[in-house]
C-alpha cells in the first residue's frame, strides 16, 4: 500500500523539468491524545522539488520520525521517581504540495509550504514486566491516516548553483479516530537541483541593422 501511494505521488515529477532533491534531519515535539502524551524524537525527510517558476514549486515528499515517550513511576514512600519503560511512536508521512519563494534572486530565499497526504503510524511499546499491571493503556498497532503539514523557512542557494541549504519549522496535524495529533518539527539539511533552468534562454547579442563603413584613399 505504502509502495503504490509513493508511486502516485512521484507521477508528476517524471519530466525534464528542472528537479530539486533535498533531505533533511529534524527534531520533532508531539502532544496529542492519550493522558496528554508528550512524544520526542528526531526524523529524516527526502523531498522532490518541481520549479515551475523562479517562486513556485510543488512538491513531494517522505521520510519518517522516530519518537518516544518515557513511562516514569513515582514512589509513595519519597517520591522519587524511576523509569520502567518506553513508548515508541514512528510516523512516515506520504505527502504532496507546493512551496512559494517570496524572494527568488537573492542569496537567502524565505518561502511558505503546505503540504498534504497520507501518514502511517505505528506503535510500539518496551516496558519492564514488574510494572506491567501499573502501566495505563498504551496504543498499539499501525494506523493509516490523512493530515496536512504548513511550513516556513529559509533557502540559501545562488540562482546559478546546483548545491544549497535550508533551515524550516513544520506543523503536522493528523486526524486519528482517538482525536486530533500535531507535531512541530525543526528541520535543516540540504538541495541538490538538476534539469534546465525555468525559462532560461541563451543570451543574444544585438547588431545594428545597417552598420556605417567608410573607405578612406
Amino acid at each position: 500500500m505504502k509502495k503504490l501511494l509513493l508511486f502516485f505521488l512521484l507521477i508528476p515529477f517524471l519530466t525534464t523539468a528542472q528537479i530539486q532533491v533535498s533531505t533533511s534531519f529534524s527534531y520533532a515535539v508531539e502532544k496529542g491524545f492519550g493522558h496528554e502524551a508528550n512524544f520526542a524524537g528526531s526524523g529524516f525527510e527526502l523531498s522532490l522539488r518541481k520549479h515551475h517558476s523562479d517562486k513556485f514549486r510543488t512538491t513531494a515528499t517522505t521520510g519518517a520520525y522516530d519518537m518516544r515517550l518515557a513511562l516514569v513511576a513515582v514512589s509513595n514512600y519519597d517520591y522519587s521517581s524511576k523509569v520502567f519503560g518506553y513508548s515508541y511512536k514512528t510516523v512516515v508521512p506520504l505527502t504532496v504540495g507546493g512551496e512559494y519563494y517570496l524572494l527568488s534572486k537573492t542569496l537567502v530565499k524565505p518561502f511558505v509550504g503546505l503540504e498534504t497526504g497520507a501518514f502511517y503510524t505505528k506503535y510500539d511499546s518496551q516496558i519492564n514486566e514488574v510494572y506491567r499491571s501499573y502501566v495505563p493503556p498504551l496504543e498499539t498497532g499501525t494506523r493509516l491516516n490523512w493530515g496536512f503539514s504548513p511550513s516556513l523557512g529559509i533557502h540559501l542557494q545562488e540562482y546559478a548553483d546546483r548545491l544549497g541549504i535550508f533551515v524550516k519549522v513544520k506543523y503536522t496535524g493528523i486526524t486519528y479516530s482517538e482525536g486530533y495529533n500535531n507535531l512541530v518539527s525543526l528541520n535543516a539539511g540540504i538541495t541538490f537541483k538538476f534539469g534546465k533552468k525555468i525559462l532560461w534562454k541563451p543570451p543574444v547579442i544585438e547588431v545594428p541593422e545597417t552598420t556605417p563603413y567608410y573607405e578612406k584613399k
